[in-house]
């Protein structure tokens, strides 16, 4: 048994000793949003943000993470200082879903086995699935925005404007710190996340027609289309008057602290020798 097991480690190529660690573990911080409703970076609405992950650290410098997370994001118009846009008086808020896989790469080597190496500053990056769906508050309730097509989306014969999915994809980019205590450990951390999709606040494009909009101006997408008229303005959202910026999609932020425990720490013995 010892010998054939010797031969297949001899077929898989393990020749020498390697330490394996497996960690699972949790995160939990903020999330934040940017984009069209907050063109100039505020941080002024985080909202909570956890998740779990594991990680399996392939050598001293690097490391694969699977991770999935929950956060939600909020934005406003009202906290914004930008004239034109406090006349627009849009907002919304959408619960964000994730799966990310990630590459991290160790500034520093990290070996929980050495007391010289148990801290390193690290970046990562890869792919993310994620999935939202955009709300607003409109006369104490919410509402999905998404079926409304407030830019028009739902007319086929308007610009080729399609109702935009649910679920889009990102590039995360993180940067962090870990430290080792033993079998545990800490580490702190910041991820943004380019998306791919430009509707993660319901707000891209232009302004439609009302022909283009359920129920015409009376209608309740035309109400939540165009909110300026709540302002006590004439309302701004002529056909064609520019809504958002579409030039670029939206982002959003985790930033928290994770906490990952150890599990397993496997030797492959070296293989019998065959001479």
């Amino acid at each position: 048994m010892k010998k054939a097991f010797a031969l297949l480690l001899l077929f898989l190529g393990v020749s020498t000793l390697r330490a394996q660690f497996h960690e699972f573990g949790a995160f939990a911080g903020f999330a934040h949003y940017f984009g069209d409703l907050n063109p100039k970076f505020s941080f002024k609405m985080p909202r909570p943000a956890a998740g779990v992950f594991y990680r399996y650290n392939i050598k001293k410098r690097g490391a694969y993470r699977a991770a999935f997370n929950y956060g939600m994001v909020e934005f406003s118009d009202n906290a914004t200082k930008i004239p034109n846009s406090i006349q627009r008086n849009l907002s919304f808020r959408s619960n964000i879903i994730e799966i990310t896989n990630l590459i991290e790469f160790n500034f520093l080597e990290y070996d929980k086995t050495k007391k010289k190496k148990w801290f390193t500053p690290y970046l990562a990056t890869g792919f993310t699935l994620f999935f939202f769906n955009p709300e607003t508050k409109y006369k104490g309730k919410w509402v999905y925005l998404q079926p409304l097509g407030t830019e028009g989306q739902n007319d086929p014969n308007y610009s080729g404007v399609k109702p935009y999915k649910l679920y889009s994809f990102s590039i995360p980019a993180v940067f962090g710190f870990k430290f080792s205590l033993q079998n545990w450990n800490l580490g702190i951390e910041g991820g943004w996340r380019q998306t791919f999709t430009d509707y993660l606040d319901d707000v891209s494009g232009v302004y439609p027609g009302y022909a283009s909009l359920p129920g015409g101006s009376k209608g309740f997408a035309a109400q939540l289309s165009d909110r300026s008229r709540e302002r006590g303005i004439e309302p701004i959202g002529k056909p064609g008057t520019q809504r958002g910026e579409s030039t670029k999609t939206d982002a959003y932020l985790f930033v928290g602290i994770t906490v990952s425990y150890t599990i397993m720490h496997i030797q492959c013995p070296k293989p019998f020798s065959t001479r």
